[in-house]
C-alpha cells in the first residue's frame, strides 16, 4: 500500500514553515561564523552554493544547527522523497540507488542519521547509517564510517575507515547534497549506482601555494556489493560481454587518486578543476580502469556576505577501459571495452531563496555490453524554505532519449527534510 501523499506534503510544509520562521534571523551571525573560520569550508562540502556554514554557537533545536553534546559530537538526520510519474516504467529509467522507484507512488529516496565529531584540532569523525525504501523493504547500509587526522605536519590529512572517495565532485556527496533529484546517469554508469567507495587509508596533501590545490590517494579495498539494493538493471540480452562485471569487485586492492584545486579570483568569483583516476581489479578478475576530469566556476553577487544573486555551472567527464569475460565465445581473450559520458548543471539562486537549475547529460554506451547511449534534459526549481536549507522542495522534468527505448518524459516533486549543521568531510 501507497502512503497516501496529501497528508504526507502537508505535514511536511507545516514544519517547514515553522522552521523558516525561526532561523530566518540567522544569516548574519552565521556568515561573521564562516568568515572567522570557525568551522572551515571543505572542498568537498555538499553544498550547492558557497552559502554560509549554519553554526554560530547557539543551539536551536528546530533546526538541529549547533545542537551537540559537550561541543564535540554533532547529530544530523535527513530525510529526502520524491513523487512523480513518466512515460515508462520508472524501473527502464532508474539509474541510482537514491532515485525514484515507482511512478504515481511516493519513493523514500533516503533516511539517514549521522554523527560528526570534531573532538580537537587533529580528530573528526563520522558516521552515516542510511538506506532507500525500495520494493516495500528497508535497505540500510553504513555508508561512511571514518577517523579524520588533519592539522598534520606538512599539510596532510588522513581519513581511515569506510569513504566515498574523492573522484571528481558529485561521488563525494550523499542524496541530502544532491542538486537534482536523480544521480547524474555518468556516476551510475562508470561509478556505480551507489558512490564508488574504498574500506582503508585516504591521505591529503594541501600544497602551500597561493591558491587552494589538493591531492587525495586512497589505498584500500572495495566493499562488499549490496544486494543491488532492490534495483532492477538494464536487461543485457544478447550482449557479448556484461556490463555489470566491469564494476571494481568486492575485497579488490584498489588505488583511486584526486587533484583538486580551487581558486577564488576575488570574494564574488571562484574556480574549481582537477582531474581522477581510479584502478582496480574488476568482477571478472580483469582491469577496470577509470579517469575523470571536472571543472566549476561559482559567482556570488555579494561576495562572502549574505544574500543576493549567485551562479554556478558545473561539469564531469567520466571514460573508462575494462576487460570482462566473454559471454558468448568461451575460452577467447576478451576485448578490451570502454565508455564514456558527462554532464552539465547550471544553477541560479535568487534573493527570495529560489533556485533555478538546467541540466544535460549524456553516456555514449556499447554495443558489446548492451549498454544503451542515452541523452537527458532536465530543467528544474528548487525552493528552501530557510537560509540555513533545512527544509527544501524541488520540482524537475526529465527529457530522456535512449538508443534503445526512444523518448521518454518524467516530472518528479521532491520533499528534503534535514536537521543538524555541516558534516566532517
Amino acid at each position: 500500500m501507497h502512503p497516501p501523499v496529501a497528508p504526507f506534503l502537508s505535514t511536511v510544509l507545516a514544519a517547514g514553515f515553522l522552521i523558516s520562521g525561526s532561523a530566518w534571523a540567522q544569516t548574519s551571525a552565521q556568515f561573521e561564523s564562516q568568515q572567522r573560520q570557525k568551522y572551515e569550508y571543505s572542498t568537498f562540502s555538499a553544498m550547492s552554493a558557497p552559502v554560509v556554514l549554519p553554526m554560530d554557537g547557539k543551539a536551536d533545536w528546530l533546526t538541529g544547527l549547533d545542537v551537540s553534546l559537550a561541543g564535540k559530537i554533532f547529530p544530523h538526520m535527513h530525510l529526502d522523497t520524491a513523487f512523480g510519474t513518466a512515460s515508462t516504467e520508472q524501473e527502464e529509467l532508474r539509474a541510482g540507488h537514491h532515485d525514484p522507484e515507482e511512478r504515481d507512488a511516493v519513493t523514500f529516496q533516503n533516511i539517514e542519521f549521522s554523527l560528526s565529531g570534531r573532538l580537537d584540532e587533529y580528530n573528526e569523525f563520522f558516521i552515516t547509517y542510511a538506506a532507500a525504501v525500495t520494493g516495500g523493504r528497508i535497505d540500510p547500509i553504513f555508508e561512511e564510517v571514518f577517523w579524520k587526522f588533519k592539522n598534520l605536519p606538512g599539510g596532510f590529512e588522513v581519513r581511515g575507515g569506510r569513504v566515498y572517495n574523492r573522484f571528481g565532485i558529485q561521488n563525494t556527496y550523499h542524496p541530502h547534497g544532491f542538486d537534482w533529484i536523480d544521480q547524474y546517469l555518468v556516476n551510475t554508469r562508470i561509478l556505480g549506482e551507489d558512490s564508488m567507495t574504498t574500506i582503508g587509508a585516504e591521505i591529503t596533501w594541501l600544497a602551500p601555494l597561493p591558491w587552494t590545490s589538493q591531492f587525495d590517494v586512497a589505498l584500500g579495498v572495495a566493499p562488499q556489493a549490496e544486494d543491488d539494493h532492490g534495483h532492477e538493471h538494464e536487461e543485457e540480452g544478447e550482449a557479448r560481454y556484461a556490463a555489470e562485471e566491469a564494476f571494481f569487485g568486492e575485497d579488490e586492492f584498489m588505488l583511486v587518486a584526486n587533484w583538486t584545486n580551487v581558486y577564488n579570483y576575488n570574494d564574488f568569483n571562484q574556480f574549481r578543476g582537477g582531474i581522477s583516476g581510479a584502478w582496480a581489479d574488476n568482477v571478472s578478475g580483469y582491469r577496470t580502469s577509470i579517469y575523470g576530469v571536472h571543472a566549476e566556476y561559482q559567482w556570488r553577487e555579494n561576495g562572502f556576505d549574505p544574500g543576493g544573486r549567485y551562479f554556478r555551472v558545473r561539469s564531469e567527464a567520466m571514460f573508462n577501459r575494462y576487460k570482462v569475460e566473454d559471454e558468448l565465445v568461451e575460452g577467447r581473450n576478451p576485448e578490451t571495452q570502454q565508455d564514456f559520458g558527462a554532464y552539465l548543471s547550471l544553477l541560479y539562486g535568487l534573493p527570495n531563496n529560489l533556485e533555478l537549475g538546467l541540466r544535460g547529460e549524456y553516456v555514449a554506451g556499447n554495443a558489446d555490453t548492451a549498454q544503451d547511449s542515452r541523452f537527458r534534459v532536465s530543467p528544474g526549481i528548487t525552493w528552501y524554505a530557510n537560509d540555513a536549507r533545512t527544509l527544501r522542495f524541488r520540482l524537475q522534468y526529465n527529457y530522456d532519449n535512449s538508443n534503445e527505448r526512444g523518448t521518454d518524459h518524467a516530472v518528479w516533486a521532491q520533499v528534503s527534510f534535514a536537521w543538524g549543521g555541516p558534516e566532517v568531510r
